[in-house]
This record gives structure tokens, C-alpha cells and sequence, in this order.
């Protein structure tokens, strides 16, 4: 048996090993194609409008180093600063917000504190939701064990923790409310300062 294990050990080690591999090619930006003819600045301007941070362009130097290309830093920071502006609204703050997607505080300081305002109002309603959501399954389970609690014991603190949880939803449901009340809210005031 002490053999099986080392070697379910060592395989395991070699599909970890392997799958570190694999992860440290998927994070070249480019292969050696794409590096010789990019159009950097289309480049730059999709990065910009992805919301990727000025220094990703070293995620591409370093991608292209392997071949010995070279990177048009000039031209992708120009496209960089156009694509970040179209990133950097508050429409597509709200949306990346309530999307749950992160934000690398990449929008210049001038056009930041809109979109940064609209990506908390949206990612306050995404995190309500999630935190709902999670409750909730965690309270499917509890049912789940309610039903496979044979003694009375069992049973009792079961249905104390479904009491617990229950109280948890209700004050997170409110939280969704909440949220939702200031998204919209958030939309009004929007609409109503563009007319």
C-alpha cells in the first residue's frame, strides 16, 4: 500500500508539474508571429480598452524578448491611452462592476473618479448577490443534512443552524435590496445629469 501512494505522490507531482508548465506558456501575451507583425498600437488600444493597466505593455516586451523582437512601446502607449478611454466610463464601470470583474486601477486620474464611483455601485450589487447566492446554497445543504440526521440530537442543532442561516439570508436579501435601490438610483441621477 506504501508503494501505491508514492506512486499516486509522483504522478500527481508530475500532473502538477506539468500543469505549472502549461500555465507558465499560457501567460505569453504573443507567439513569435504575433510579435513580428503586430500593429502595436491596435495592440496598445485593445489592451487600453480591456482596462489592463500602462504596464502590461511588459507582459508583451517580455513575451516577445524569447524571439528577440522587439516592442513598439511608442505606438502601443498611444493606442494604450486611446483604448483606456474608452474603458474608463461610467457606463462600463457600473457594468464591470456588477459583473464582478476586478479593476486594475488603471484609468488616468481625470476620467478615474466617475468610473470609479460607478464600478463601486455596481460591484456593491454584484457582491450583495454573491454573498446571497452563497447563503442560499449553504442553506439548501443544511436541509440536505436536516434530512439525513437520524437522531433527535442531530436534528436539533440542524434545525438551530437553519434558524441561524435563515436570519443570515433575510438581512442579506436586504443587502440585495439595498444595492439595487442605489444602482438605480445611481441611473437616475446619471440620465438626469445628461439633460
Amino acid at each position: 500500500m506504501g508503494d501505491a501512494i508514492v506512486r499516486v505522490m509522483r504522478s500527481t507531482g508530475l500532473v502538477a508539474g506539468l500543469a505549472f508548465m502549461l500555465s507558465l506558456s499560457a501567460c505569453a501575451t504573443l507567439n513569435e508571429t504575433e510579435c513580428e507583425s503586430v500593429n502595436w498600437s491596435d495592440l496598445g488600444r485593445s489592451d487600453g480598452a480591456a482596462g489592463r493597466s500602462p504596464s502590461y505593455v511588459q507582459r508583451h516586451r517580455e513575451a516577445c524578448a524569447k524571439y528577440s523582437l522587439p516592442v513598439d512601446e511608442s505606438a502601443w502607449r498611444a493606442g494604450w491611452e486611446d483604448g483606456i478611454r474608452r474603458y474608463c466610463t461610467p457606463e462600463n464601470g457600473l457594468s464591470a462592476g456588477r459583473d464582478g470583474r476586478s479593476y486594475a486601477n488603471s484609468c488616468p486620474s481625470d476620467v478615474a473618479p466617475r468610473f470609479e464611483s460607478a464600478y463601486r455601485v455596481g460591484k456593491r450589487v454584484h457582491d450583495a448577490q454573491s454573498e446571497y447566492d452563497r447563503l442560499k446554497r449553504e442553506l439548501e445543504q443544511l436541509y440536505d443534512d436536516l434530512e439525513d440526521a437520524a437522531k433527535g440530537e442531530d436534528r436539533r442543532k440542524v434545525r438551530n443552524r437553519i434558524s441561524l442561516k435563515e436570519s443570515d439570508l433575510f438581512l442579506a436579501e436586504g443587502r440585495v435590496r439595498d444595492a439595487e435601490r442605489l444602482y438605480d438610483r445611481y441611473l437616475y441621477e446619471e440620465a438626469a445629469g445628461r439633460y
